[in-house]
């Protein structure tokens, strides 16, 4: 081989290592991370705190979540610890599935004739958490482990189109139940009225023990009324529920289909 073509070998080979690098690293520049950005604090009362953060509209915030999130990822690793592999897979697969028969059994539960109408595909659409998803509901976990200190947290996720950004406000405390938005609702009135709109509400949903941990990715009652009220008053999308494997996505044109009232 003449030392031309050695040369010339070589000069691909490092401009082909450079380019898989750097595109490596624009992808890790590009992703994100709540702790990363520092938030502004509406207000602060006890362990209750209302925020948000703003930054840029970029694709990667939307994809399936890849990165590595170290207190979700902590809590997968001890749920499949405590539960055992099988036990854990099929607590998982079993709020994933959206194939389900509907069951045309009577019920007067409201919680479990939502339930039902998720889990056979009649509404919403179940899929794996995205970016956006798994960094909210790591940064809770990060202030209360989901084991040991279970709690739910509201996520209000606003878009601004001609700016490009996303705006998500936050509302959690230590209790199980998070804190009313009051705050946060009145702030968002604001935005309405300055170009942004109100693509999503999310928040998180844990079992106990006796049912494997796992949350239901279906609406409650109470759930189902304030999506009612966010459609009304403040022309919310989307609602998301998420469990920290799987999220599902409700249209605000399918809310009206879940029980809110109890006859």
């Amino acid at each position: 081989m003449t030392t031309k073509r050695i040369y010339c070998i070589s000069t691909f080979v490092f401009a082909l290592s450079f380019l898989l690098t750097n595109c490596q690293s624009n992808k890790k520049d590009e992703s994100l991370s709540l702790k990363g950005i520092t938030p502004v604090v509406i207000a602060k009362k006890g362990n209750e705190v209302f925020q948000y953060w703003e930054f840029a509209n970029k694709p990667l915030t939307w994809m399936v979540n890849t990165a590595q999130v170290a207190e979700l990822d902590s809590y997968k690793d001890s749920l499949e610890t405590i539960l055992g592999k099988n036990s854990f897979q099929s607590a998982v697969q079993k709020e994933a599935a959206n194939n389900n028969p509907i069951d045309t059994m009577h019920s007067e539960n409201g919680d479990l004739i939502n339930a039902r109408l998720v889990h056979s595909g009649s509404v919403g659409i179940i899929r794996p958490m995205n970016s956006l998803e798994a960094q909210l509901l790591n940064y809770q976990l990060a202030r209360y482990p989901l084991l040991s200190h279970p709690t739910e947290f509201h996520g209000f996720i606003l878009l601004h189109d001609s700016l490009n950004l996303i705006r998500v406000y936050f509302a959690a405390s230590d209790q199980p139940w998070p804190p009313k938005p009051t705050v946060i609702l009145e702030s968002i009135k604001n935005d309405l009225k300055l170009g942004w709109n109100l693509k999503y509400h999310m928040h998180n949903h844990y079992e106990p023990k006796t049912n494997s941990y796992v949350g239901i990715l279906a609406p409650s009652m109470a759930d189902a009324q304030f999506f009612a009220f966010l459609s009304e008053d403040f022309s919310l999308g989307n609602a998301l529920i998420t469990n920290g494997f799987y999220t599902v996505e409700i249209n605000r044109n399918e809310f009206s289909k879940f029980k809110a009232h109890h006859n």
